[in-house]
């Protein structure tokens, strides 16, 4: 199994696992993630999600789509699998 890829920053970053975990430092920050497959793509939350400081959260991103992060101090990481991404959009 490859190593997962870690980003200190996401825009519009093309996620290859169905998951990402985001590790914040002092900083709060938010993020969304941008839908590219099935029949209603955009926007997956109609606000940005916060992520308070000193905080870790793993989220549903899924294969394919877009994550954006804004703020500092941060970390992503990519977990889980690479196979059920884009199936889970498609019966949404």
């Amino acid at each position: 199994m490859s190593q997962a890829n870690v980003y200190t920053s996401a825009s519009s970053q093309a996620w290859y696992t169905d998951k990402a975990r985001i590790s914040t430092g002092t900083n709060t920050v938010t993020y969304n993630v941008n839908v590219v497959y099935g029949p209603a793509t955009g926007n997956l939350y109609s606000n940005p999600i916060v992520v308070p400081a000193n905080n870790r959260v793993t989220v549903w991103v899924g294969v394919g789509n877009q994550l954006t992060i804004v703020g500092a101090n941060a970390t992503i990481q990519e977990v889980g699998t690479t196979s059920s991404g884009k199936n889970a959009v498609w019966q949404a």
